[in-house]
């Protein structure tokens, strides 16, 4: 088996750049033949935001014009994965598989789309168009990677698309290449740790902010976001080693990177009780500890946090869950893909 290996722009403030660098260190340690497509240069995004929308375009043409040339050459039965499903030109590939008769795959990891009614796609009113051009491509597809049950359930529950080629299989995440707070002094502060994309609720934040600050128990308490004080991933990562309390209002969340990072850098997670974090976080003993479900279970969870989180680094059950799935995530889409 060969991948053409299809990263997505590598953006150190994502997590782009290290996927593509563990997917390749994977490939290497384990003596599997592959190839990758990059783009040509990629700048940035704006502030906050998850992607440059001409940016990503121009992209994820560049590769396939390369994955044209490779298949045109010599790359006729191979795997081509896509780090990101949701790739405008799929239908490129199943023009020259069909048209020419060759035996090639194609699978990869999605992380969203038109079928989330809270994803950017689908805000922007590109369900009207895009229903029909995912389930064209889940026919083109062999094999679908998603993180987790709920994002696997959400897709079957809004798109045609055969069940069997959906697998759940987790999302790369290195605890040992995140965790920054080995012999670091907790602070007094709550951290966003999200972009400031509408859909994961800065407004809320700030709302949360305000409040806490006119209760005794939060006095002396900062409330920053990260996107505000961090230009590198490694300050973001050092904010979180020294934030005690790590906060989420997401609106639309298929796995839940962010706050993964904050767990593994010893913060006490707060997350909304919905969307996959009622997947992640759901042990039986914790639930209401770590979930809320509306402004005033926010607050409990917020008390008892503070209460907690004097602890220098929390090492609960939910790191243990996060470095198993994460660490075992590549592992398993490989295995997947020798079978095809």
């Amino acid at each position: 088996m060969k991948i053409i290996n299809v990263p997505i722009e590598p953006l150190e403030e994502r997590y782009s750049a290290q996927w593509g660098r563990w997917f390749i260190n994977y490939f290497k340690d384990n003596d599997i033949d592959y190839i990758t497509v990059k783009g040509k240069s990629y700048n940035s995004i704006r502030d906050g935001a998850f992607l440059d929308v001409v940016q990503t375009n121009r992209y994820k043409a560049e590769q396939l014009a390369e994955i044209c040339t490779l298949l045109e050459k010599e790359e006729q039965e191979c795997v081509i994965f896509l780090h990101d499903l949701w790739f405008p030109g799929l239908e490129m590939l199943a023009y020259i598989r069909d048209g020419l008769g060759l035996n090639f795959k194609i699978c990869g990891c999605l992380h969203a789309g038109t079928y989330d009614p809270n994803d950017f796609l689908a805000k922007k009113g590109m369900g009207t168009w895009g229903k029909k051009l995912e389930e064209s491509w889940f026919k083109i597809i062999n094999t679908i990677f998603v993180a987790t049950n709920y994002h696997r359930q959400l897709l079957l529950s809004t798109r045609k698309v055969d069940h069997r080629k959906i697998y759940v299989t987790g999302f790369p995440i290195y605890k040992d290449e995140i965790d920054m707070s080995k012999g670091v002094r907790k602070e007094n502060i709550v951290v966003f740790p999200h972009r400031l994309d509408d859909e994961k609720r800065p407004d809320l934040f700030h709302r949360l902010a305000k409040e806490c600050k006119t209760m005794h128990e939060f006095k002396g308490w900062k409330f920053l976001m990260t996107k505000h004080r961090c230009k590198t991933k490694e300050e973001y990562y050092r904010l979180l080693a020294i934030s005690k309390i790590a906060v989420s209002f997401a609106e639309q969340e298929t796995w839940g990177i962010a706050m993964q990072e904050a767990v593994f850098n010893g913060c006490y997670p707060i997350v909304p009780d919905r969307l996959s974090y009622s997947e992640m976080y759901d042990f039986h003993q914790i639930k209401n500890t770590f979930l809320y479900s509306d402004w005033e279970g926010l607050l409990k969870c917020m008390l008892s946090a503070k209460n907690k989180a004097d602890v220098e680094n929390i090492k609960t059950s939910l790191e243990y869950r996060f470095s198993s799935a994460g660490e075992k995530a590549i592992h398993n889409m490989v295995n997947i893909m020798k079978l095809l």
